[in-house]
This record gives structure tokens, C-alpha cells and sequence, in this order.
């Protein structure tokens, strides 16, 4: 028999559903998990971001100048401080640094040309949490620039596996017909029993290794199958979407990072994925970016941080407290959805000191999810890892270890 609970997610109707006085806080404690991962390239300017003094363990969060725009939300983010990875020689640095940000190969294994990239975080979670969801997880990315200066190395921050990067949408527009969007007629049969005929048959003539891979196949199908039917059912009840069709990219960036984050959070709430990745930017690039309302013309964000001065370093603080601003806007919109406590909503970049291009020390903001709040700083070696393994478990996935990782970050979960 079918758990009841089960029945309903696979029918689609585990929504981020209002508050109700009279159940308490029952209709939240039964929300699925959800994460989010937000990638900012380039690093950041550390002196504007940290405190000067950071004792090891556990603090209240200080709201250095970068971190000014988090005020409002302060109770609701932790900052987890000196983590490490290690750059793996022979690949791009900034291509290493966004492509191997969530990748859970060590920096020993280089199954990719030379590059550590494996299934990424997002997607381990993505295959224990989103079995059930329409889309298995949700890919998006804010980079406009109309020129391809780099490869997807330095724009890919999700990989299914080593050398298959999940490449994210940029149009808002597609973003939403691909949430929101009709059918338009189509098959009413079973795509599994259309291949079933001709499968039996030929099953008799393989061997235990082709029927293996036979077997393996019809159960793609049948899983993509499952998907449609339960896009058809979350269609009908969604009935009109949620949010008016985006005409395509807004001029302004503000508008289009907050459009975007918009997107995926009506994603949770109707429980059309519950993983989702935002790539900010890409790495590099050197294309220069009209940060509205910032600049009166554009500016070149990476070159900003190879560039010595008290201007540059002032521009560079503008752009970090501009993302954080932008980090501000998710857990607001998270929170107004009664979304926050069942989301993790991570934001962080692949090195810590662009100009140095430093793989140590790296900074990593998390909110929602029941996670400890304040600011956690590890001195020492501390890879990166052992804050995906954290994540990683508390999802319940089966995960002993992740990347490098030397264990989990005990405290760190409330």
C-alpha cells in the first residue's frame, strides 16, 4: 500500500502551504526539504567582509560592511568561516574554483581533462530529496553577456557527473514555460508499454549484463513517464500560474536576479523541484557589467580585483554588499512563502581572495533550514567538504564521506 504522505507529494500537492492558526505548525513540519545554492564568482574583498578579529568556534555574526544589508535578516543567516580546497595545477584557476565549487570529487581525481569535476552536491541531494517532483532539480544563471569568452567551465556550477554539466537557463521567460508552460497535445498512452512489445522479445536474446542495461533503460522511461504524468497533475491544479510571463531578460540586473529568485521560490512552493543553483555570474569572463543603480557605466568585475586602489577596493564592496543586498531579497521572499525553515538557502564563491586567487579561508552564508545561526570560523585544515557532507546528511542521504572531507561540522545543525 501506498504511504498516504508519499501518495500525495507524487501527486503533487506538497506546497509551501500558508499558516494556519488553528493546525499550529503542523502544515509546515510536514514540507519537504528544499536547498538552494547561490554562486558569486570572483570571490570576495576580504577587508570590507570580515571582522578584524575571528575566534575560532562559535560567535555572534558582525555585521562588517559588506554584511550591512543582512540587518534585517541577521537572526536568520550563518556565516561559516576558513574552510578550504585545494586547487588542482594544470586547469584554469577561476575555471577550477566555479566548475568544482559543489563537486564531490577529491582534488586527486581528475576524471574531467584534468579537472576534479564529479556529480556536485546539489544533484547527490537532488537524487535522495526530488524523486518525486517534477523536475528532479532546477538550473539557472544570471549571465547575459552575449559574448562566449570562456568555456562551461567557467559558467557551470551543477555536473551530473564528470565532464556533464547541467547547463542553466538564462531567460526567465523559458525559465517559466518550462515551470508553468502547457502541453500541447501529445501521446495519452503509456511510453513504457509502447516499447514493452518489442522489449520482451528481445529481452529473451540478451544476456544478464545486456538485460542488465535493458532493464536499466525501461526504467528511465518509465521514470520519465512518471515525471509527465505528474507535470499534467501539478498543471491542473496550479491552474493559473502564479506570477504574470516574463517578456524575457530585464534591463536592469537588480530586476533580473530578483525575477529569477522568484522563479525557483514559486518552484518550491508548488513543489516543481526542491534543488535549485543560481549562478550569479560566471568566473572571469572580463566582460564588463552595468551594475544599475551602482556605477554610471559598466565595470569589470574580476579585473576590479587584480586592480590596486582605494577606488577599485571601494567599487569591489559595493558589488559584494549589492550580492548580499540580492541575499537579503531570497530569505525574505523565502520567509513570506512560510518556506525558510524547510529551505537551505546557501551563498558563497569558489575562491575567497580574487586577487590572490586563495583557495583557502572560504566563506559561506546559510539560511533557513534549521541550521545554527551565527558565525562559525575553523582554524586549520577544514576542507570545503565537510560543510557538503553536513548538508548532505542532513538530508539523510546515505553519504560516509564527500570530496575530500574528513568528516562532518559538528554544532552546525540546531
Amino acid at each position: 500500500m501506498m504511504h498516504r504522505r508519499h501518495f500525495l507529494r507524487s501527486a503533487g500537492v506538497a506546497l509551501g502551504l500558508p499558516f494556519f492558526e488553528s493546525l499550529g505548525t503542523a502544515a509546515e513540519a510536514a514540507q519537504p526539504q528544499r536547498f538552494a545554492f547561490i554562486y558569486t564568482p570572483n570571490g570576495y574583498y576580504q577587508k570590507a567582509l570580515l571582522p578584524a578579529k575571528m575566534p575560532a568556534g562559535h560567535s555572534p555574526l558582525s555585521l562588517t560592511r559588506t554584511l550591512e544589508p543582512l540587518a534585517q535578516i541577521k537572526d536568520q543567516v550563518t556565516l561559516v568561516t576558513g574552510l578550504d580546497r585545494q586547487f588542482v595545477p594544470g586547469t584554469g584557476v577561476h575555471a577550477q574554483c566555479g566548475s568544482c565549487w559543489l563537486s564531490s570529487s577529491p582534488p586527486q581525481e581528475s576524471l574531467d581533462g584534468g579537472f576534479p569535476t564529479n556529480t556536485t552536491l546539489d544533484q547527490v541531494i537532488a537524487r535522495h530529496i526530488s524523486q518525486d517532483t517534477v523536475l528532479p532539480s532546477l538550473e539557472l544563471s544570471t549571465n547575459d553577456f552575449a559574448d562566449n569568452k570562456e568555456t562551461k567551465y567557467y559558467e557551470c556550477i551543477s555536473w551530473y557527473g564528470p565532464g556533464y554539466a547541467a547547463n542553466a537557463e538564462k531567460n526567465p521567460r523559458a525559465v517559466f514555460q518550462r515551470l508553468f508552460g502547457r502541453s500541447k497535445g501529445g501521446p495519452t498512452h503509456s511510453i513504457l508499454d509502447a516499447v514493452l512489445g518489442g522489449a520482451r522479445s528481445l529481452q529473451k536474446r540478451l544476456g544478464g549484463d545486456d538485460r542488465a542495461k535493458l532493464n536499466e533503460y525501461l526504467e528511465s522511461v518509465r521514470a520519465t513517464e512518471q515525471r509527465i504524468q505528474r507535470a499534467e497533475v501539478v498543471a491542473k491544479r496550479i491552474g493559473r500560474p502564479p506570477l504574470p510571463e516574463p517578456q524575457g531578460i530585464p534591463e536592469k540586473r537588480g530586476d533580473y536576479l530578483r525575477l529569477m529568485a522568484d522563479l525557483f521560490v514559486h518552484a518550491f512552493q508548488n513543489d516543481l523541484t526542491r534543488v535549485a543553483t543560481l549562478m550569479i555570474d560566471p568566473e572571469r569572463w572580463d566582460s564588463p557589467r552595468m551594475y544599475h543603480d551602482l556605477f554610471d557605466k559598466p565595470e569589470n568585475h574580476h579585473v576590479l580585483t587584480h586592480t590596486k586602489g582605494d577606488e577599485a577596493r571601494e567599487k569591489l564592496t559595493q558589488i559584494d554588499r549589492f550580492h548580499m543586498e540580492f541575499y537579503a531579497y531570497v530569505v525574505r521572499r523565502l520567509e513570506s512563502e512560510r518556506l525558510l525553515d524547510s529551505t537551505t538557502l546557501v551563498m558563497g564563491s569558489g575562491i575567497s581572495d580574487g586577487e590572490q586567487h586563495n583557495y583557502a579561508d572560504l566563506e559561506v552564508l546559510i539560511a533557513g533550514g534549521g541550521w545554527k545561526r551565527g558565525h562559525f570560523h575553523y582554524e586549520g585544515k577544514h576542507p570545503l567538504a565537510n560543510l557538503w557532507l553536513t548538508l548532505a546528511q542532513s538530508t539523510g542521504a546515505p553519504q560516509e564521506r564527500f570530496a575530500d572531507s574528513t568528516g562532518v561540522l559538528s554544532g552546525l545543525h540546531a
